[in-house]
């Protein structure tokens, strides 16, 4: 068995996202092209799923990561997730089942597996899944463990969310830069 990684790993987002296929000319791929070029996520495992008008399915699968990486990883995932193999739970069995089933398999799917989730998926539309590792954070991630800090709260804040915040942030920003009756603001 592979043990796992010695470095550090930065926060890993899982995203599902539905898309049409006739709006599809290849900028997600650049984009995210761009990110891994740049260093700031490495792919641990994507699917792209597209149902044709017809019902067939396109299947596109990809990772950054070498098959010892995936063993690794695979390892870790299994034992969080404490994956059983003959009727035998636990952290350790999780371990060697999820390098088996992460090693050779996108998100430890099956063809069938991946059959059975694009029945789901309208005609004419795409899903796809992206596991990703986001690498930009590992310095502070770093910084934060020799700190001996421990993160209490983390997500993502929707741009719904901020626009629904912003005309209360708005005010307080100004209440907070009037002057008190009898002060000079300062400037």
């Amino acid at each position: 068995m592979t043990n796992t990684p010695d470095m550090t790993l930065g926060p890993v987002q899982l995203v599902v996202i539905e898309l049409e296929n006739d709006k599809l000319h290849g900028q997600i791929s650049r984009e995210l092209n761009k990110l891994r070029d740049n260093g700031m996520v490495r792919i641990i495992d994507l699917l792209f799923v597209a149902k044709g008008q017809d019902g067939s399915l396109s299947t596109i699968e990809a990772s950054d990561l070498t098959s010892d990486q995936r063993l690794a990883y695979g390892a870790v995932i299994g034992g969080l997730l404490g994956l059983e193999a003959a009727g035998e739970p636990g952290a350790e069995v999780g371990a060697e089942v999820g390098a088996l089933e992460f090693a050779d398999r996108t998100f430890g799917l099956s063809d069938e597996d991946i059959r059975d989730m694009a029945t789901v998926i309208p005609r004419g539309k795409s899903a796809l899944f992206i596991l990703f590792e986001h690498q930009w954070a590992i310095g502070i991630k770093e910084a934060v463990q020799e700190g001996n800090g421990v993160v209490r709260a983390q997500g993502f804040v929707r741009p719904e969310t901020l626009a629904l915040v912003s005309g209360a942030l708005t005010t307080i920003q100004e209440a907070m830069n009037q002057p008190e009756q009898g002060q000079t603001p300062l400037h």
